[in-house]
């Protein structure tokens, strides 16, 4: 039979204490869990937004985007650096036979690493420049009459090429090489022809 009597004042006091401390700490980890749970969702979100951008980085590259990067990355390789004068690909004996006299300098272009001049006593210069990489564009925005002035297409040079006869100047390119060779100054040049700044080219273009 349970007993009804009431419990001492003192000690119903001592029971309170101790079941709201109890109640107290048991609620603590849920309190101690919502503080936590604002700073817990951002780093998911954060971890979710990395794994995300992870699995988009390490996609595999498709077959043609590889086989282009390679192409691209073997065509670099495969050019070396340089001018055609430091690389001995054209001599001076080549130049006077387009002067039409001797060659009194050789020399790099200043500023500019990948042209090289030869220069007569008169001042007559013969400029030949190799650019790796601007080949197809270059032809295409001179064969496409995008430039201030009219060109014509030359066969046998190269892949393709066109001859500017004003500027005595002919640009050609064969795996997206560009041979661009000039003549300017008061000489005469009558060497300066479409079929001999070709043939030129087409010595270079064999020696790469």
């Amino acid at each position: 039979m349970r007993d009804t009597r009431p419990l001492p004042k003192k000690l119903a006091a001592s029971s309170r204490f101790h079941l709201k401390g109890n109640i107290m700490k048991a609620g603590y980890p849920v309190h101690a869990f919502r503080t936590m749970e604002k700073p817990i969702s951002r780093l998911a979100c954060f971890l979710l937004i990395l794994l995300l951008v992870l699995a988009a980085c390490s996609k595999p590259v498709s077959n043609t985007g590889a086989a282009a990067s390679q192409g691209a990355g073997h065509a670099g390789a495969s050019t070396p650096a340089g001018n055609a004068c430091d690389r001995k690909l054209v001599t001076s004996a080549d130049a006077a036979e387009i002067l039409g006299e001797p060659v009194a300098s050789e020399k790099a272009l200043p500023g500019d690493a990948q042209s090289c001049v030869f220069t007569t006593a008169d001042f007559t210069t013969l400029t030949i420049s190799l650019r790796p990489g601007l080949g197809r564009t270059t032809v295409d925005t001179w064969a496409a009459g995008k430039m201030p002035v009219p060109v014509t297409k030359l066969s046998g040079v190269g892949e393709r090429a066109v001859w500017q006869s004003t500027l005595k100047e002919i640009n050609a390119e064969k795996n997206d090489l560009l041979c661009d060779i000039g003549v300017v100054g008061p000489g005469d040049s009558a060497g300066a022809t479409p079929q001999r700044l070709g043939a030129l080219c087409n010595k270079i273009f064999a020696a790469m």
